[in-house]
């Protein structure tokens, strides 16, 4: 049984139990308490778009400043912390360094920011959140070591990471709507103003946004929000759709869907789930569709719900491509009743840079003959026991000679003990090769007394229990 639906079934009198339970060794928990149920009776008031867009440049301008303040070609050095206790080169050490003084800068900020989310003050937290980020597209810091490839980039994958963060903080947090709504209203405002017309910047949001809706009781609000500004639904079209299903509006959702599924997967995602469960013929026209726009992506969700039942062609596809990409002898193993010759043929040829993978499927197939002719194409493969593994009985002549050769040649022109370890392990492999132990068994004394003495060999032959 689920959570949600454990909840629903508990009585009140647990459920204000648990609460007292938990709340009483939480001190962060209490003044989340406090300051919500102070928020949850009040009136809505109008917030200042000058004061947040005060608190907005008040972030960007201090966290400009420490940005670039961050000296690349000597970072500090106090403050460094190598990620482990081996050899770390010069260059990879500067920028070590470099990132672990902008990651204490996003830790500053985290920081503030989850006392923002503890206090109800949500308006500040967006504004902050904001600021942050045209911090980092603005930052001016040279980078004359080259330690990264952008460094601003690098400050927006980092914020990005913040944001995921507090969006996890925020989802069991307890937020009265009346601070939520205020919250998103200004950040539409803030879009119209900054950026009219600019698509990408609201959809950079629109995870934390998303975050905030779905705590809202007043979907219908923050759509009316939407309406008002610059901004097209279709900019934000997993808004819509959380807003269209927290109001109710089932028809409305599916509308909805139904326009935006071909610009965004995660809208598309939710409709073949709502086909699969109502239509399965739209399931079907859908997820093929899907799948022929985006095959390793589409593949990779529809594993789950694909049939043969439900439409053989598609499945077949889904598994070959999961074949492809995923490498899993599973996954061939639902298609190979339904691959002709060519079909086949097509399989291995898109497989052709993995041989350990074209072995498996050809032991699975019994097709010794072409493992056979791989391992003769590859006597030099670092995959050679991979590779001859499956024949080894099948062929055995042919690998016990294979080894034999291939331990001598190795012998004669390479020493150390990787080298050793290596001829080790395929002389075990020929252990196992019927009716050849006691040749196996002369080989291996045959290259312990190997002339000149090899002690470093003959040890790992007795690591190996070859004696």
């Amino acid at each position: 049984m689920g959570f949600q639906e454990t909840f629903n079934n508990t009585t009140e009198q647990i459920k204000l139990k648990f609460l007292n339970a938990t709340i009483e060794h939480n001190k962060n928990l209490q003044l989340e308490f406090v300051n919500f149920s102070k928020q949850k009776d009040k009136k809505d008031e109008d917030i200042s778009i000058e004061s947040f867009l005060q608190k907005i440049e008040i972030t960007q301008e201090q966290y400009l400043t420490h940005f670039n303040s961050v000296d690349l070609e000597n970072p500090d050095w106090d403050l460094y912390n190598p990620p482990h206790s081996g050899y770390i080169e010069e260059w990879e050490q500067y920028q070590q360094a470099s990132e672990q003084e902008f990651e204490q800068l996003f830790d500053y900020f985290k920081s503030d920011a989850i006392d923002k989310i503890i206090q109800q003050q949500i308006d500040d937290l967006m504004a902050m959140l904001l600021g942050l980020y045209e911090a980092c597209l603005n930052a001016e810091i040279e980078d004359d070591v080259g330690s990264f490839d952008d460094v601003n980039e690098h400050l927006t994958d980092e914020h990005n990471r913040t944001m995921q963060m507090l969006i996890e903080k925020i989802k069991i947090s307890a937020i009265s709507s009346h601070k939520v709504n205020s919250a998103i209203q200004l950040f539409f405002n803030y879009c119209d103003d900054e950026y009219p017309g600019n698509p990408t910047y609201p959809k950079y949001f629109e995870p934390f946004i998303l975050a905030l809706a779905d705590i809202s009781e007043q979907a219908d609000t923050i759509l009316s929000f939407i309406d008002a500004s610059k901004i097209n639904r279709e900019t934000l079209p997993q808004l819509v759709l959380l807003l269209n299903k927290n109001s109710g509006n089932n028809t409305e959702w599916l509308q909805s869907a139904k326009k935006y599924y071909k610009h965004d997967k995660e809208v598309a995602k939710q409709l073949l789930d709502y086909y699969f469960k109502t239509d399965k013929n739209l399931f079907v026209n859908t997820a093929n569709e899907l799948f022929n726009t985006y095959k390793q992506y589409w593949s990779k969700f529809l594993k789950e719900n694909i049939s043969i039942k439900l439409d053989k062609t598609l499945y077949v596809k889904v598994f070959y491509e999961l074949t492809i990409i995923e490498n899993e002898i599973e996954y061939y193993n639902k298609i190979r009743d339904y691959l002709n010759p060519s079909d086949f043929k097509q399989l291995l040829s898109e497989l052709a840079w993995n041989e350990i993978f074209i072995v498996k499927i050809l032991e699975v197939e019994k097709k010794y003959e072409a493992i056979k002719e791989i391992v003769e194409n590859n006597p030099e493969s670092w995959s050679y026991e991979e590779l001859i593994k499956p024949i080894l009985n099948v062929y055995p002549a042919f690998c016990f000679n294979s080894i034999k050769e291939k331990a001598e040649s190795t012998l004669a022109n390479q020493r150390g003990r990787s080298a050793y370890q290596r001829i080790a392990s395929w002389l075990q492999l020929a252990k196992n090769i019927n009716d050849y132990q006691n040749k196996t068994q002369e080989l291996i004394l045959q290259l312990y007394n190997y002339k000149p003495n090899l002690p470093a060999l003959k040890d790992e032959f007795r690591r190996a229990g070859l004696l």
